[in-house]
């Protein structure tokens, strides 16, 4: 399936022209404009044939009046057409090939009130016209389109890219804010509350009950309403991350073969062949002759792009080669007509222009292949970019949510935990306080100021975890963990990750069992990119309701995860894609 996109990708395909006839770009000004501007050059050149006088001014004339009536038609189909027979494609073409009849009849009647042309050419007018407007505007549009389409595309993902960048910046502030305000607490309440405690505990003052009452104080009074404090500063962003993380592929380079279609240039000589011709000879002979030179073009081309196969070229290399296909293009159907169409003893030459037309028509529709490969690679670099800047952010949101619930975490916990059970065990105590009782109670008091001020250096090891879990749950759930170890080295050399890692994958199998009810549960670390590990826990579970409301696992995936999904299938998997740079194992890693 890749191949055939990659095959397909840079060709301009004739489906393209008629799908792009059901939306609205054919009849926008930003179509229209382009539209008219590019018809001025080949309608001045074939008006410049008709003229009794042969005047290039004149012939610009004809063409900028010929070109401002087509405009002016299209925008009167526009109002006409309602907004739902716009989508139907026959419709749209017929009411196109109308336009351009009429635009053949108005341009012939202005020019019978002249003498600037032998005949009205009323004939060839109407069927350049018709046949042409559905098929050149079709042709603008799907590049308009995808010019506009692609510009978009590019500021979107601009502006994206500057709000998720205003977004980390954001937390980081936060960060630093959240450290200053820790910093001032500590310095302002924590640190002389500690000191005056240290103070009392090594003099001895009170009586052991009274120190006792002092330390459950000092963690009531000060470590408990500090941890509240710090629980409502340095939060992550209230909105959920960005769910827009895909795979980047750059796109394949044009092949020769795809810079170059028979079937547009075989169009273009059967419609421009044929209005020449159209001037000179009876309709039939005019058709036919027109149609051979078509057919004939076509098949050239197309041999020409079976010969070439693969093969990529700078484009200037390329570009000089189509130039030269389509120029020599002309001759075998000018040798068919000749000597089949022609009446014997008639000289004409109309190839000539032919031969001028035909390479930059080639060369026309390679621009529009390179200018669409060029729009996306931009947009690659662009998603690129946009993508690192999403992992950025989800580094920034975990650095804030893990400091925050390891300073939270630890003084509402294990801070008080240790400082009521100090202050138990001196009460249980009798007689005056010991050297090793003091030593202890004053160790346990400035833990308090040694975990504010330090976060923790050692990793956690979410593989061991893991398995702990694994021997809790036996006989429950069966619990298989799969992965490889540079995932589980670079989760070791980076703690930050390695806490998500551990954090995530106990959610995921704690959220199978308890609300699932899973009894088999596999879960998978696997590097996604060089920036990012990917975890998928699939479990034997109860499908996860569409009604079911958000909880703190969620919440959890939303502020540690780049991105993560819930997929509700014969089993059910939840993957989360997870910020960790690679490394490269060690001998001794897991």
């Amino acid at each position: 399936m890749a191949a055939k996109r990659e095959q397909y990708e840079n060709v301009l395909r004739p489906r393209e022209l008629v799908e792009v006839l059901g939306t609205g770009w054919p009849f926008r000004a930003v179509t229209i404009i382009p539209y008219a501007a590019i018809t001025i050059v080949p309608t001045t050149a074939s008006e410049l044939g008709r003229l009794a006088v042969p005047s290039l001014p004149v012939a610009l004339g004809v063409a900028v009046f010929s070109a401002s009536v087509a405009a002016f038609l299209v925008l009167l189909v526009r109002l006409v057409l309602p907004a739902k027979w716009r989508k139907s494609i026959p419709i749209v073409i017929g009411a196109l090939f109308v336009a351009g009849a009429l635009r053949g009849t108005i341009v012939s009647g202005v020019m019978n009130f002249t003498d600037l042309e032998l005949t009205s050419h009323l004939a060839s007018r109407v069927f350049l016209s018709a046949f042409s407007l559905p098929l050149v505007m079709a042709l603008v549009s799907l590049v308009v389109s995808r010019v506009v389409i692609s510009r978009e595309k590019v500021i979107s993902t601009r502006n994206e890219i500057s709000a998720t960048e205003l977004k980390r910046d954001r937390i980081l502030a936060e960060l630093k804010t959240s450290s200053s305000r820790l910093l001032k607490e500590v310095n302002e309440k924590l640190r002389p509350a500690i000191s005056a405690l240290v103070d009392d505990l090594k003099i001895g003052r009170g009586t052991r009950s009274e120190l006792a009452g002092k330390i459950d104080s000092f963690a009531t009074d000060v470590v408990r309403p500090l941890s509240h404090t710090l629980a409502t500063t340095g939060s992550a962003l209230p909105e959920k991350p960005s769910r827009r993380l895909r795979e980047v592929i750059d796109p394949s380079r044009p092949r020769i073969r795809e810079q170059v279609n028979a079937i547009y240039s075989g169009l273009g000589v059967f419609l421009g062949s044929g209005t020449v011709l159209l001037d000179v000879f009876p309709t039939a002979n005019a058709f036919i002759a027109s149609m051979v030179s078509g057919l004939c073009v076509f098949a050239l081309i197309r041999i020409f792009s079976v010969i070439v196969g693969n093969r990529r070229l700078p484009f200037i290399f390329s570009g000089l080669i189509i130039a030269g296909v389509h120029s020599v293009a002309w001759i075998p159907p000018h040798l068919i007509n000749q000597s089949l169409i022609f009446p014997a003893g008639i000289e004409f030459q109309p190839w000539l222009v032919s031969s001028i037309a035909l390479p930059l028509l080639g060369l026309l529709y390679q621009l529009i292949i390179i200018g669409a490969y060029s729009s996306r690679i931009e947009l690659s670099r662009l998603d690129r970019a946009r993508i690192q800047m999403l992992i950025q952010l989800s580094e920034a949101r975990r650095r804030s949510w893990l400091r925050q619930r390891h300073l939270t975490h630890t003084l509402h916990s294990a801070v008080q935990s240790r400082v009521h059970a100090q202050a138990r065990l001196l009460r249980s105590g009798k007689g005056k306080l010991s050297t090793e009782e003091r030593e202890n109670a004053i160790d346990v008091v400035r833990s308090a100021l040694d975990i504010s001020m330090n976060e923790p250096v050692e990793s956690i090891d979410p593989v061991r975890a893991i398995r702990d879990l694994v021997d809790f749950w036996a006989g429950m759930c069966t619990i298989t963990l799969e992965g490889d170890q540079e995932v589980w080295a670079s989760a070791a050399a980076d703690r930050e990750a390695s806490e998500a890692i551990h954090i995530i994958s106990l959610e995921m199998i704690s959220n199978a069992i308890r609300h699932g009810h899973a009894t088999e549960t596999v879960i998978s670390m696997t590097r996604s990119t060089p920036e990012t590990v990917t975890v998928t826990a699939e479990n034997n579970g109860t499908r996860v309701s569409a009604n079911h409301r958000a909880g703190l696992g969620m919440a959890l995936y939303d502020e540690l995860a780049v991105n993560w999904s819930l997929t509700n299938d014969d089993r059910v998997t939840v993957s989360a894609v997870i910020a960790s740079r690679a490394t490269k194992p060690e001998a001794d890693s897991i």
